[in-house]
C-alpha cells in the first residue's frame, strides 16, 4: 500500500507540472493584462515574457481566450487528479471497510466472520492477521461452550443421582430426630444430621432448578393470580409471620404461581437471613418503559443495606458478599434462581439500597407472562 500512495502522489505532481506547462505555452502566444498575469502566473519573468521588455509597446492581449484557456487547464487538472484519488481510493479504502464491517459482526456475536484476501501489501497482511484471530477466538470460545456444557451436565447428572440417596436419608433422620430414646449428645447429634440433610436437599432442589434454565427447558404454566393470596400464602407456608406486608386486594396478573412463590420467598428469606427487622413486601402496579403496565413488588429490610461492591454480584450464582462465611445458610442459588424466574416470566429483579436505610429489592414482572 505504501507503494501505491508513492506512485498516486508521483503521478499527481507529474500531471500538475505537465498541465502547469501545457497551459504556459499555449498562452505565450496571446498578452494579457498585468493584474491577470500577475493572478494566473505571478512570478515577474512571466510577466515579462507576457508583455515584452519595459519601454516597448505592449502587444495585443486577447483576455477572453486566455481565460478560456485558464479554465480548461483547472477542469483537466482536477480530472486528472480525481481519477488518479479514485484509482488509489478503490484498493485502499475497500478493504479496511471489509474488515470494518467483518469486526462488527464478530461485536454482534458471528465469529465465523472472515475478509477474503485480496494482494500481498500490508492491507493483505493485516486481513490475514484479522483472520487468523477470529480464527483463533471462534476455536477458544467453542472450547469454552464445550467445557460449560459437559459442567453443567455433570452437575445435572450429579444432582438426580443425589435424589434417591437423600430420599432415604431425610427419611432416617426424621426418625432418628423423633426417637423418644435418643437423649443428651446422641438426641443433639440427630438433630444436626436432620439439619444438614435438610440443607443438602435445598442445594440439590436448586441445582436441578438451574440446570432446567441453563438447558433451556424451564416453561411457565401461567394463570391469573391474585397477588395479595399468593404473598400471603407463602409468608404463612413458611411461617414468616413477622413479615409486614402493603399489597391492594384485587391486584392481579398472569403468573407462574408456583415460580412467583419461588421469587418471593428467596427474596423474603434472604432478607431475613442478612438484613434487619421489620422485613415489608409492598406490590403494585406502574407502567413501564413501553406504556403497558406491570407488577413491581418490593421487598425491603432495615439493616445495614448492601455493600456498593457486592451490589452488581448478588445475582451470580455461589456469590458470597461476605467472604469470611465457609459457607451460606442457603444454597447460594436462591438469588440466581429468584433472578432466572423473573426473566422467565419477562420481567427482571434489581438490587439496591433504599434512602432510608436498609437494602431493598424490586421485581419487574409484565402483567401478562
Amino acid at each position: 500500500m505504501r507503494t501505491r500512495l508513492v506512485v498516486a502522489f508521483i503521478v499527481v505532481g507529474l500531471l500538475s507540472a505537465l498541465a502547469s506547462s501545457w497551459f504556459h505555452t499555449l498562452i505565450e502566444s496571446y498578452r494579457l493584462p498585468a493584474w491577470l498575469g500577475d493572478v494566473i502566473l505571478g512570478p515577474s519573468w512571466l510577466r515579462n515574457l507576457l508583455h515584452g521588455t519595459p519601454g516597448q509597446p505592449p502587444p495585443r492581449v486577447v483576455p477572453h481566450t486566455a481565460l478560456v484557456f485558464f479554465v480548461v487547464e483547472a477542469g483537466l487538472l482536477l480530472a486528472m487528479i480525481t481519477t488518479v484519488a479514485v484509482a488509489v481510493y478503490r484498493p485502499v479504502v475497500l478493504p479496511v471497510r471489509r474488515l470494518a464491517r467483518a469486526a462488527q459482526r464478530m461485536s454482534g456475536g458471528d465469529l465465523s466472520a472472515r475478509v477474503q484476501l485480496q494482494g500481498r501489501d500490508e492491507l493483505a497482511q493485516l486481513v490475514t492477521t484479522f483472520n487468523e484471530m477470529a480464527s483463533a477466538l471462534e476455536n477458544k470460545v467453542s472450547e469454552l461452550e464445550q467445557m460449560e456444557a459437559r459442567a453443567r451436565k455433570f452437575a445435572d447428572d450429579v444432582s438426580h443421582e443425589l435424589r434417591t440417596p437423600l430420599t432415604a436419608m431425610t427419611a432416617v433422620a426424621g426418625i432418628l430426630h423423633e426417637h423418644p430414646g435418643l437423649t443428651g449428645d446422641a438426641a443433639t447429634a440427630g438433630r444436626l444430621v436432620q439439619q444438614e440433610v435438610e440443607h443438602l436437599n435445598r442445594l440439590v432442589e436448586d441445582l436441578i432448578e438451574i440446570s432446567r434454565f441453563d438447558a433451556g427447558t424451564a416453561q411457565l404454566v401461567t394463570d391469573e393470580t391474585g397477588i395479595a393470596s399468593a404473598v400471603s400464602q407463602c409468608l404463612r407456608a413458611r411461617g414468616w409471620s413477622d413479615v409486614r406486608t402493603d399489597v391492594p386486594a384485587g391486584v392481579t396478573a398472569r403468573l407462574d404461581r408456583r415460580r412467583f412463590d419461588v421469587i418471593l420467598a428467596n427474596l423474603v428469606g434472604n432478607a431475613l437471613r442478612h438484613g434487619g427487622p421489620p422485613v415489608t413486601v409492598t406490590a403494585r402496579i406502574q407502567a413501564d418503559g413501553r406504556g403497558a403496565g406491570q407488577l413491581a413488588l418490593e421487598v425491603r429490610d432495615h439493616g445495614n443495606g448492601l455493600p456498593l461492591t457486592a451490589i452488581p454480584h448478588l445475582f451470580e450464582r455461589f456469590y458470597k458478599a461476605d467472604t469470611a462465611r465457609t459457607r451460606s445458610e442457603g444454597s447460594g442459588l436462591g438469588l440466581a434462581i429468584a433472578r432466572e424466574n423473573a426473566r422467565l416470566h419477562g420481567g427482571d429483579i434489581h438490587a439496591g439500597n433504599h434512602p432510608d436505610g436498609g437494602a431493598v429489592f424490586t421485581v419487574n414482572l409484565p402483567l401478562n407472562a
